[in-house]
């Protein structure tokens, strides 16, 4: 183990964050047929969280709640065009008072021109702009599209791709996180470390590579637990959504369905190689033990339930994401059936690095990891307030409960306990009636719904106008570039000195036995036996320890000579 890095009372973090992935998709969660080798065996030896719930199922918002502990309205985080605050601490800004080092790779649609929200470092872009160009507008009529919606071709016409901006962008995302663990284990610093490692995959089109596509052949894959629901008898949200992605107008034959949901599901596999290949590394650099790993998405994906597809939806494959907690010698391998929802993640890495969890919307799930609380039933707040409302979408679970009051539509009561698939509404029955008052009394509770319509309402107009305004003139870019110098990195002038810094071997992370003595000489060992001629042929040993910049020349004028930092 390499025990330099990392601490009993402060381990280091690792979130990896998928786009889109539904619990359901995980073997983890009961899937027969998906394969995910990876998250199945962190599951087998960590904490699964069997109901954990986005807290607004669309990507910014849901990523912006997830970042601060707050909920989207709380922090103005609305759709996937709003910003909210430099003035709002995140996780990160936490982590970095506790004295570790951040860092975020990969996407987390940050809007504006704030694009690292407290991480020391950020070393991608994001697959998507930073800009307003997708706010959505309450004011159109409810026909009325815009040119960004999603619409049905990632369902009708999914199917292996070659090459693709999100594996373009994925792939570089995996390098970047390995380099980076790396990294961190020639730090002799020992600064503990949270690193945030996000994919854009299994989000939609659905083009995975070949060779997760054809890991699947042979396996019959399951089909829609919901078949889809006919027109009239959808509810007013879900035929909105229809309408929006032009699912009224097109239907997905069988096939097409299959084809998407076997797309889906390579892609899911995709993700799943990539983490293999961090858990590798973890391995290969003596970092597992003092890692805590936590595995979870922004939101899920209806893939064809109900006949719908995509997110914006409370139901269950759209809302209920995975969350996978792996910490050897600090938890117990088990199950926590509390309701626990993204909100939560922000004040438990905090508490896991030995911080007081921030106030806020969330609570720490870390206790509970631990098997250090009881299981009250729990509850998740969940807020859609984008396109395909024009008013605020909320839903309240709470235990095996689940209502959504949304004005305008008629309310939506289940008890998953006895109707997972969330067919039969409870909300106008009799026998339900208090439930239902009490649930709708708990969630409004401090909720001013029609001040939230109009804050929304007002925050798009705003948003409108900056967009129109910065389109025009000077350009203004808020997308984040990340720059690196090669010179920190590679040979320049010092080249031994370059070539020792970035060298590890097995012998330098502790191994021992046959990797020990398979091992390249040890970077200390190598640089106390090396030796270098000077400029009149004097041959002068390099002393021990670490290696640094070259000194200066010689009073004699002979070139300059490496030296020890």
């Amino acid at each position: 183990m390499n025990s330099r890095i990392g601490s009993v009372e402060r381990p280091n973090i690792i979130l990896v964050q998928a786009d889109q992935l539904a619990a359901r998709a995980l073997g983890a969660y009961g899937n027969g047929c998906s394969q995910t080798p990876t998250m199945d065996a962190l599951a087998d030896d960590g904490v699964v969280f069997e109901r954990d719930y986005c807290n607004s199922p669309l990507c910014a918002p849901s990523r912006a709640s997830m970042l601060t502990g707050q909920l989207p309205s709380a922090i103005g985080a609305y759709d996937n065009a709003s910003d909210f605050g430099t003035s709002v601490p995140t996780f990160a800004h936490h982590l970095r008072r506790e004295g570790y080092r951040t860092a975020l790779i990969g996407r987390m649609h940050l809007i504006g021109p704030d694009q690292q929200h407290g991480f020391d470092e950020r070393l991608t872009t994001d697959v998507y702009p930073a800009t307003f160009d997708m706010v959505p507008d309450w004011s159109l009529d409810a026909g009325d599209r815009l040119p960004w919606y999603h619409n049905a071709e990632s369902v009708l016409n999914a199917g292996v791709a070659t090459a693709t901006v999100q594996r373009d962008f994925d792939e570089e995302v995996t390098f970047r996180s390995l380099r980076y663990l790396a990294d961190r284990a020639r730090d002799p610093s020992g600064q503990p470390f949270c690193m945030v490692t996000s994919f854009i995959h299994p989000h939609d089109p659905y083009e995975p590579p070949a060779e997760q596509w054809h890991r699947y052949d042979g396996v019959e894959l399951d089909a829609p637990r919901v078949p889809t629901i006919p027109w009239g008898e959808q509810d007013p949200h879900s035929r909105r959504l229809l309408a929006m992605c032009g699912l009224d107008r097109q239907t997905p034959t069988d096939e097409q369905i299959a084809r998407a949901r076997r797309a889906y599901y390579a892609s899911v596999t995709f993700v799943d190689d990539q983490i293999g290949r961090l858990v590798r590394r973890l391995d290969e650099l003596g970092l597992r033990d003092n890692t805590v790993v936590v595995v979870t998405s922004d939101h899920g994906d209806m893939l064809g339930e109900r006949g719908l597809w995509y997110k914006m939806s409370p139901f269950e494959g759209s809302a209920r994401v995975p969350l996978i907690v792996h910490a050897p010698g600090r938890l117990r391998p088990g199950r926590v059936g509390q309701v626990v929802s993204l909100v939560d993640l922000a004040p438990s890495l905090v508490d896991i690095a030995g911080g007081a969890p921030p106030a806020g919307d969330g609570r720490s799930w870390w206790p509970l990891a631990r098997q250090e609380a009881s299981e009250a039933p729990g509850e998740a707040v969940i807020e859609y307030l984008a396109e395909g409302v024009s008013a605020p979408h909320l839903t309240l679970v709470r235990g095996a409960l689940k209502l959504t009051v949304c004005p305008g539509d008629p309310d939506q009561l289940f008890n998953l306990a006895d109707d997972p698939d969330e067919l039969r509404n409870l909300a106008g029955e009799p026998g339900w009636a208090s439930v239902r008052e009490e649930l709708r009394a708990a969630l409004l509770a401090g909720r001013d719904v029609d001040g939230l319509r109009d804050r929304v309402r007002s925050s798009q107009d705003r948003r409108r106008l900056i967009a129109g305004a910065l389109s025009v003139g000077l350009p203004t870019a808020w997308d984040h570039e990340h720059a690196e110098l090669s010179s920190a990195r590679y040979v320049r002038g010092d080249f031994w000195g370059a070539l020792e810094r970035g060298r590890l071997t097995p012998a330098d992370l502790g191994a021992t036995g046959a990797d020990a003595a398979c091992s390249a000489t040890p970077t200390a060992s190598r640089a106390a036996a090396r030796v270098e001629p000077t400029a009149d042929g004097e041959v002068v040993p390099l002393a021990a320890g670490g290696v640094g910049e070259a000194s200066p020349a010689s009073a004699q004028g002979g070139r300059p000579r490496s030296r020890v930092a």
